[in-house]
């Protein structure tokens, strides 16, 4: 039982919501909460300074070596769905929709890069990610003890 908690711990720190509902099945509420909870804080943390020091390195040495030669942007359906959300969503867009839609390694990601002038940006995304994941365990654990839905 503790390896399906430690792997859904580490699931949980990149696509968040995708883990709930398996963590509800095997465990009872207040594990649940522990194990989802902590796995999505820990994931905003452990990336959090994974992408800080990935935009340094890339700042500092790949883009300096891309002056001396201009090449020319190349525009993927990755980088348009990117800008798209910065655009369309903004900053609390992306800090409501991260636990939920997105993955935390992407949210992370544009906060880092994006909106990294908002102070309390991790505080905020952590916040909404306790909330999220506090409402999604409640209503699972609802559903599955009282076997609704033929669960």
């Amino acid at each position: 039982m503790i390896y399906k908690a430690i792997i859904l711990f580490f699931l949980s720190t990149f696509k968040y919501a995708m883990t709930i509902p398996p963590i509800v099945f095997y465990f009872d509420y207040k594990e649940a909460l522990v194990i989802s909870i902590g796995g999505g804080l820990f994931g905003i943390f452990f990336f959090r300074f994974v992408w800080k020091w990935i935009i340094i390195f890339w700042n500092k040495y790949v883009l300096k070596k891309q002056c001396a030669e201009p090449v020319p942007i190349k525009i993927t359906k990755r980088k348009r769905y990117i800008v798209r959300m910065k655009n369309k969503y903004g900053y609390w867009g992306v800090i409501i929709l991260t636990p939920v839609l997105l993955s935390i390694p992407l949210g992370v990601f544009l906060l880092q890069r994006y909106f990294r002038f908002h102070k309390y940006k991790f505080i905020t995304l952590s916040l909404v990610l306790s909330i999220w994941g506090f409402i999604i365990v409640t209503f699972l654990s609802f559903v599955v003890n009282f076997n609704y839905f033929g669960l």
